[in-house]
């Protein structure tokens, strides 16, 4: 299903893409030499959460390592309690035997919001996005991490989710945890991990030893600590703690994001983390294997890392559905179509017959660039390959830059790509986006009586919801004329899409046709 932004996602892609005053960290790529698994890499940030999924071994930890390394800091600068540094060096995250190969030749590219660059000719003000690199040549060290834009960046492996009980040190000092002197910010982060967790917590505080915590809530008359919490609930309480220790402006850069959580906390866990960083400024880019996290973002905050041909391919604005496709390693059926949302899908599903629906599998992409990107990503893995790229109606007259967008991506490829790519191309009815082409056909006259009895009401009330819907702006038609009817939007999507297939078989035809000349 296509996501449909909040409000709380204007406000917070509104800030991140304005503020020069974070040092937000808007890009990264990895310009040359391979680097653990990465070949290439070419990441840009426009909203302030990003989530990044893919295989093991496909290079995810490694971008981590490199979002970390793109700061330094002030000596005395945020650190988590264990750390003896305020910053982080590629020396945190890559340890080696004397027998393995260091990286050489790496380049690495950082595109940063800032306010305080040298001023020149670019930046007359010191304001902008700016570049800074990390290198490594040959046989050489990295260069000099002094001079790198200073901010607070702070880590959270995978350890967070290791519970008190199993940890030695917590067992060893377990009767020596005193209270921390308070910070301020306990209150919010009790709210915070009770909203996600379905608790109401009377109390939240940290016991302390040295350099260990421990915390320790009350629930009504019941009284525990992190040895007896879930880790789940641990991990919640050491993250936004984190978050609001830091600071305002801080990166937060998290492994795994959803350990320990059930897939309902996960998704308010999210919803929650949006409103902190909105809150403090903050900016966070993790890694994941939760389809609920990815549910739970903006379209253009989700990133699937993939290994193509020996090469690292990034595909950015990729559906949930298409990215755990993937991971999940699920096979393709006859045919493997390719759509950019659940309005392609669903008028697809509906104008084909039953005998066909079951010999093919529709999967949601993203966007027309990532249909692209895949048909690029197909031809490099097999040329052969059974599969149909169906972009929306208003894509067609952008037939040549799709084209070229997918040349670039298959780097080199043969004299016969473009007569491929045309081969495994089609389009939705209409020279429009989908869901403003289903409003004006749903007035057409062969429809229009049909769909009156499916939603059971009148002809004129439906004309009324399908006008109020075309007026209700890109994306949100389904919706507004849905509401208009009764209906939710996915099942007035489902209606729709069967009345129109219904009544205007003429405006599927080419696109059936095609479907089943490739399966035939």
């Amino acid at each position: 299903m296509k996501y449909r932004e909040t409000k709380l996602d204007e406000k917070l892609r509104n800030w991140f893409v304005n503020d020069h005053t974070k040092a937000l960290l808007r890009r990264v790529a990895l310009k040359s030499g391979e680097f653990r698994g990465l070949n290439s890499l070419d990441m840009s940030f426009d909203y302030p959460i990003a989530a990044i999924a893919g295989k093991n071994g496909s290079g995810k930890s490694t971008i981590l390592a490199m979002a970390c390394c793109a700061f330094h800091n002030k000596k005395d600068g945020y650190r988590l309690p264990k750390r003896v540094s305020s910053y982080y060096t590629f020396k945190d995250f890559f340890v080696q035997h004397p027998e393995e190969v260091s990286p050489q030749g790496i380049e690495i590219r950082y595109g940063i919001a800032h306010n305080q660059w040298r001023k020149n000719d670019r930046f007359p003000e010191g304001v902008g996005i700016g570049f800074q690199g990390r290198t490594k040549k040959k046989g050489g060290k990295w260069n000099d991490y002094a001079d790198r834009v200073k901010r607070n960046v702070v880590f959270l492996g995978i350890d967070r989710i290791v519970p008190h009980s199993e940890r030695s040190q917590s067992r060893s000092y377990s009767k020596a945890f005193k209270d921390a002197p308070q910070k301020g910010w306990e209150e919010k982060v009790k709210a915070a991990v009770g909203e996600i967790l379905g608790k109401k917590y009377d109390k939240f505080r940290y016991l302390e030893y040295s350099k260990y915590s421990l915390p320790i809530v009350k629930v009504g008359d019941c009284v525990y600590s992190g040895f007896n919490m879930g880790a789940g609930e641990n991990a919640l309480f050491e993250i936004f703690s984190t978050l609001y220790d830091c600071g305002e402006g801080a990166l937060m850069v998290i492994d795994e994001i959803e350990l320990g959580l059930h897939a309902e906390a996960q998704r308010k866990f999210v919803d929650t983390l949006k409103e902190v960083c909105l809150e403090l400024h903050a900016q966070v880019i993790c890694t994941t294997h939760s389809k609920e996290i990815f549910d739970r973002l903006p379209n253009d905050a989700r990133f699937l890392i993939e290994s193509v041909n020996g090469k690292t391919r990034t595909t950015d604005s990729v559906s949930s559905d298409f990215a755990f496709s993937k991971l999940g390693g699920v096979q393709g059926a006859e045919l493997d179509i390719f759509v950019e949302d659940d309005v392609a899908k669903a008028l697809i599903v509906a104008a084909l017959p039953a005998q066909i629906r079951t010999r093919i599998s529709v999967t949601e992409i993203g966007s027309a660039n990532c249909l692209a990107r895949q048909l690029a990503a197909t031809y490099l893995r097999n040329p052969k390959c059974s599969v149909l790229a169906v972009f929306d109606g208003d894509q067609c007259a952008k037939q040549l830059s799709n084209i070229a967008h997918a040349k670039n991506m298959a780097e080199n490829p043969d004299k016969d790509f473009e007569e491929w790519i045309i081969s495994k191309m089609a389009y939705l009815p209409g020279n429009t986006w989908p869901e403003a082409w289903m409003m004006e056909a749903g007035k057409d006259i062969n429809v229009l009586g049909p769909l009156a009895i499916a939603v059971g009401t009148d002809i004129d009330s439906v004309v009324e919801a399908l006008s109020v819907g075309l007026k209700a702006g890109k994306h949100k038609e389904l919706y507004t004329s849905g509401v208009n009817l009764g209906l939710g939007r996915e099942h007035f999507l489902q209606i729709l899409a069967a009345q129109l297939s219904n009544g205007l078989p003429g405006d599927f035809e080419g696109l059936v046709n095609k479907i089943k000349s490739l399966l035939d």
